[in-house]
């Protein structure tokens, strides 16, 4: 059993290069928003439940590779979301930084149960197809369209006074 999932996964990994990968574009001010995160002297970690190899692959396409110094994937995690792994993991990373001082920005409802679970608080991007009414039910404590619309609240945002963030 344990070989048809790896042969699957394998598939996964190559239509996802071959055909998905070269057609993806980073949402609109992400850039932006890290170096204004950074700016104000957050720690960032990048926390994903993809293959460490996408990961890498995502955040050129996001224009982010440059920025971002500490990251998990789930080459780092034993679970994926919903369960808490991956930004236990991150927040290990981040030095003496509290759950309950962290923020994640997710997309997901996924994103906000992991968070939960560890002790985070969540920012729910609507960019990710799910309605403000589901991931605020997930736990969210705020939603935005997109990173854009984060970056242009951003006064008014949960990031003004958290240490850190993740997305």
């Amino acid at each position: 059993m344990q070989e048809i999932g790896e042969a699957l996964e394998k598939h996964r990994s190559q239509i996802l290069k071959e055909r998905y990968l070269p057609t993806m574009r980073g949402f609109a001010q992400v850039r932006a928003l890290i170096e204004r995160l950074q700016a104000d002297g957050k720690q960032l970690a990048l926390a994903s439940s993809a293959k460490q190899d996408e990961l890498q692959a995502y955040k050129k396409i996001a224009q982010i590779d440059d920025l971002i110094d500490t990251e998990t994937s789930s080459d780092d995690a034993q679970e994926s979301k919903p369960d808490p792994d991956i930004f236990q993991a991150a927040l290990q990373q981040l030095k003496g930084i509290a759950a309950g001082d962290a923020i994640v920005v997710g997309d997901t409802p996924y994103d906000a149960e992991a968070a939960g679970k560890a002790g985070l608080r969540t920012i729910g991007l609507l960019s990710g197809g799910w309605s403000a009414e589901e991931l605020k039910r997930a736990g969210c404590v705020a939603t935005y369209q997109d990173p854009a619309d984060l970056l242009a609240h951003y006064d008014s945002s949960p990031l003004v006074g958290s240490q850190t963030s993740r997305a």
